[in-house]
């Protein structure tokens, strides 16, 4: 049930998915999604949920991923291609905030793992400086609205080319953080291992 539901709100609006739709394609009877689920709202939302999950395991780092630009770099393609194949989903998830209590919890849960996400690209472990972190965020934010204007658009640019937009974004944001850690420089390739190493202090107000 879950598998069809997901399947039509990522090619519908939500408003254009109807119970009816949803049974036949799962094969089961009305009474039983209003039995596991009361309404479509609440089928809606377990879709979401799932979506998200498979989002956090997208992060996961691949065997082949073997520096941290190139974690990145798969993270960053991978996001891309999936949201590209759940786009009416997708597009709620970045930009319905305030709209739903539920939803807003869920995109909530979304942009933290981003963060930790982030912070673990550069090697970064436990709490983060609080210009850091809002950096951090504020990159998974720019990378949302790019893949969601994207997406509005048609895709009308090809992936691997916003996967470089997404992906330059980013970095940069990152940069402005973490710009003397020799971390990041194995992630952005545009500092000197010598000199990220010699001057890799961190700062009173939060860089790296």
């Amino acid at each position: 049930m879950v598998a069809a539901a997901m399947d039509l709100f990522s090619r519908k609006r939500y408003d254009d998915v109807y119970i009816s739709e949803i049974a036949e394609t799962a094969g089961v009877a009305h009474g039983l999604l209003f039995y596991h689920f009361k309404d479509k709202r609440g089928l809606y939302l377990e879709v979401l949920r799932r979506m998200l999950d498979e989002l956090v395991d997208l992060q996961r780092r691949r065997d082949d991923e073997l520096t941290g630009e190139q974690w990145l770099r798969g993270v960053t393609l991978r996001q891309v291609e999936y949201r590209r194949e759940h786009a009416q989903t997708m597009l709620v998830m970045m930009r319905a905030g305030g709209q739903d209590a539920e939803v807003d919890e869920l995109i909530e849960r979304s942009r933290k793992a981003g963060v930790e996400f982030l912070a673990a690209v550069v090697g970064l472990a436990g709490e983060l400086p609080p210009r850091t972190r809002i950096t951090m965020r504020a990159a998974m934010g720019a990378a949302d609205e790019m893949i969601a204007d994207w997406l509005t658009h048609g895709c009308d640019l090809e992936v691997a080319e916003l996967v470089e937009a997404v992906y330059t974004v980013v970095v940069a944001a990152l940069a402005t953080v973490c710009k003397q850690s020799l971390r990041l420089a194995a992630v952005a390739g545009d500092q000197p291992a010598g000199r990220a190493r010699s001057t890799g202090r961190r700062r009173n107000d939060g860089t790296t």
